[in-house]
């Protein structure tokens, strides 16, 4: 089944963080290949909908989001009839699942 893949403004906000990151931390080339890696996996959302999990939180579960790993960061989605909503995109140490309950 193929489906859209809708990044929602807040995930934009989410990778440029994410960059913003590896540059003061490394340099511009390791954080565009961080962001590169990151859309990459979610583009394969577009053949494979069911490729990522289930979250380690119950609410999220219940409503339907799912994760996809992408190394260091997770992008939270669900998928609503055809298309592939991605909600947030965080590092894999922090508390994300609170990003739904602000």
């Amino acid at each position: 089944m193929k489906c859209k893949v809708e990044i929602l403004p807040s995930v934009w906000e989410d990778l440029k963080q994410i960059e913003d990151y590896y540059i003061l931390r490394f340099d511009v080339q390791t954080a565009l290949k961080v962001s590169e890696h990151i859309l990459d996996t979610i583009e394969r959302l577009e053949q494979f909908p069911d490729f990522g999990s289930v979250t380690p939180d119950d609410w999220l579960n219940e409503q339907g989001y799912r994760m996809i790993i992408c190394k260091k960061h997770i992008a939270i989605y669900r998928v609503i009839h055809e298309t592939v909503y991605i909600y947030h995109i965080a590092d894999t140490q922090t508390e994300y699942t609170k990003l739904f309950y602000q």
